[in-house]
């Protein structure tokens, strides 16, 4: 300072170095940096929509056959428990029933799972007890035997009856307030109540017999990307869009089918403008990761 210029005081001398130093760690800036969008946790993020949402204009993930953790290489397609699934985000499952004595022996092919379909209504159950503003689509199919529809929904019948209200069984898409805290089932069998798999209500893409890589790059990952922009472009809101991205055949394992287009489908998901809210429906996957799920279901919640 020279002795010519205007003195200052201590406490103008002092703000003026503060100043100096927050300007130096771009503590100052000419305009406040917008906050990123709050996203909820996994385990509630359906709760935080508005109870007219309608399930086939939202973006849902989801797992093909959901509790095969067991009969790796061939048989296996997931390493999450359904507890740690609806945490992480899953809100479609794929539930394979073998009818045995009575009972449903959850199996994918010829593999139990370690599981049966009571254990399955037991942890969906307690995850909506526990987080009531939530919901869960459920696709029923008979896998490993061979019993006539009317003796599978009979079988089915007996759970229904064990469980009260924990079924949604309309054949129509509810909205989002009419089904929370219930399991909205999706019947592949005839002798089954709900939303019908294949029928009009549905629109689903699951071509998965992919015998080799160069037949995932060339023919199903066009079909997947194809079909997610038809979800996206869809008004309906009675049509209900299932994308499976799984896939396994003669060369090519569930695995290594997931390790070959999960890239391509974080790419796709990552190009897409989250401010426009794209809707991609219902989006099946094998080996999901909490990652994975959040990358789908996040598009609920424009940036």
């Amino acid at each position: 300072m020279h002795l010519t210029d205007t003195p200052i005081s201590r406490r103008t001398f002092t703000r003026s170095l503060l100043a100096t130093a927050l300007a130096g760690t771009g503590a100052l800036t000419a305009a406040t940096p917008t906050p990123a969008v709050q996203l909820p946790s996994g385990a509630d993020w359906l709760s935080t929509l508005p109870a007219d949402s309608r399930l086939a204009r939202l973006s849902i993930p989801g797992t093909h056959d959901s509790c095969a953790l067991y009969g790796a290489p061939l048989a296996q397609t997931q390493t999450l428990s359904l507890p740690d699934q609806f945490a992480a985000g899953v809100r479609f499952l794929d539930i394979r029933c073998r009818a045995i004595d009575g009972v449903f022996a959850i199996h994918h092919g010829s593999v139990f799972q370690k599981i049966f379909f009571g254990d399955v209504l037991n942890q969906c159950q307690d995850f909506l007890y526990r987080h009531p503003g939530e919901t869960v689509l459920m696709r029923v199919k008979q896998e490993y035997s061979g019993v006539p529809d009317a003796d599978f929904g009979a079988i089915f019948a007996g759970y229904r009856n064990r469980w009260p209200g924990l079924f949604w069984t309309e054949d129509r898409i509810p909205q989002l307030g009419e089904v929370r805290g219930r399991v909205v089932l999706i019947a592949d069998n005839s002798a089954l109540p709900g939303i019908r798999w294949g029928g009009p209500r549905t629109d689903i893409e699951d071509d998965y017999d992919i015998g080799t890589i160069f037949e995932l790059y060339s023919r199903k990952w066009p079909e997947v990307s194809a079909h997610l922009d038809a979800a996206r472009a869809a008004t309906d809101p009675q049509r209900l869009f299932l994308t499976f991205t799984s896939s396994s055949g003669w060369g090519l394992w569930p695995r290594q089918a997931a390790d070959a287009i999960t890239p391509r489908l974080t790419g796709h998901l990552s190009s897409l403008d989250p401010a426009t809210r794209p809707v991609l429906g219902t989006v099946p996957m094998d080996f999901v990761t909490p990652d994975l799920l959040r990358r789908v279901w996040s598009l609920n919640f424009p940036a």
